[in-house]
């Protein structure tokens, strides 16, 4: 998380060294810098360090140094700025989902072509780490793809960061479609919070599970838990009760537009995978019902399915027209057989390893989006523009 005057960093460490940090802006002037949270497991041989970066200016550069404390070389070297949340109502955010780091190839060159694009936050919607891939899905499991992962993908290498929040999906929860019932649910959660989370600040707060919201250039950004409350799919709750009423306790609080983030898809009926709507239909009903009754025009951001498209919703829903964005997969398995994925609600699709990048601009209380595809060639699979506004 990062606004304008703090940043929170994670960084993969080793265990048995020592390691301090030295934060400077461009002119060499020290800025705070503390370790707020670490964590390792006897089991593997990296961790985590947490760090708080304090006393920030939108307008400096900020240089971050990774020392050897017993050597006092310089170990790695990261360029970063903060973020003023409230100078503009427009938005850039990359929206991905299903990073396998097994995918060698496509993952050299994704984040390569995402950070090029310069977006003010970077938004993973599920599957950053695919934790039960090639093993058992142990604790131990779990912990070594986490690190795995961080240390393979150069989403985590790139020389100037971009902020980053993430919720997850079933993979990096830990067992493909799993639901609360999973037994290392506890501890894989702490996985994710000390790789992914940040701490309540300025413009973030955190929910239930490893939902957060981010609240930001006039609009609000709410990512849910989809998995540790989640009932068999049935007749039972996508979110679980506390989860759900959370929500809409807080976007019932403004008027200001709103996406909703879920790991899994929201209207993905028409296909045989995980979806709200077709897993806990009653329950997405009665979630459409109340988002109708809120003040808040409501967009839709989902991943998982290995393609990504824009779905229109028709205004029977909740009063407006509005969207959901899919954005899958950035590198991990695709399957090239349009045919199977016939959606009359579809506007834009591709198949192809890809992220989305959307330009969110709030407009007389609603909002103007404009959406590319980016693909593995750096070209633009697919654009799409609308307008979601409250009638």
């Amino acid at each position: 998380m990062t606004n304008s005057h703090s940043v929170q960093l994670s960084v993969l460490t080793e265990k048995g060294k020592a390691y301090a940090y030295r934060v400077s802006d461009s002119q060499g002037r020290p800025v705070n810098c503390q370790v707020w949270d670490r964590e390792f497991r006897k089991s593997y041989h990296q961790g985590i360090e947490k760090l708080s970066v304090t006393g920030l200016s939108p307008e400096q550069t900020y240089y971050l140094q990774v020392i050897d404390k017993n050597r006092g070389t310089v170990l790695d070297e990261r360029v970063f700025k903060s973020l003023k949340l409230s100078s503009r109502s427009n938005i850039r955010f990359a929206l991905v989902s299903c990073a396998s780091d097994f995918f060698v190839t496509h993952a050299r060159v994704m984040w390569d072509h995402l950070f090029a694009q310069k977006p003010d936050f970077i938004f993973l919607v599920g599957d950053a780490v695919y934790a039960d891939f090639r093993c058992p899905t142990t604790e131990k499991d779990i912990w070594r793809r986490y690190c795995e992962t961080r240390s393979r993908l150069k989403h985590f290498r790139q020389p100037r960061l971009i902020p980053m929040i993430a919720t997850w999906d079933d993979h990096d929860y830990g067992l493909n479609n799993t639901c609360k019932n999973f037994e290392f649910k506890k501890s894989s959660q702490r996985a994710f919070d000390v790789f992914f989370g940040s701490k309540d600040t300025d413009g973030y707060r955190k929910s239930m599970g490893v939902g957060s919201q981010l609240s930001a250039f006039g609009q609000r950004f709410f990512f849910l838990d989809d998995r540790y409350f989640r009932d068999q799919a049935g007749a039972g709750m996508m979110w679980g009760q506390e989860q759900q009423d959370q929500l809409f306790e807080r976007i019932c609080e403004s008027s200001k537009p709103a996406w909703l983030f879920n790991g899994s898809q929201f209207f993905g009926n028409y296909i045989k995978q995980e979806s709200f709507i077709k897993d806990f239909g009653k329950n997405f009903t009665d979630v459409l019902t109340r988002l109708r009754k809120c003040q808040a025009p409501v967009v839709f951001g989902s991943g998982d399915v290995h393609f990504s498209e824009v779905i229109g919703v028709e205004p029977k829903y909740l009063g407006y027209k509005t969207y959901e964005y899919t954005s899958s997969a950035i590198h991990s398995l695709n399957f090239p057989l349009k045919l199977l994925y016939r959606n009359p609600r579809r506007e834009a699709f591709t198949w192809h390893h890809n992220f989305l990048i959307i330009d969110s601009t709030v407009q007389n209380n609603g909002l103007k989006i404009k959406t590319k595809s980016i693909n593995a060639r750096n070209k633009i699979a697919f654009s799409h523009e609308a307008v979601v506004k409250r009638s």
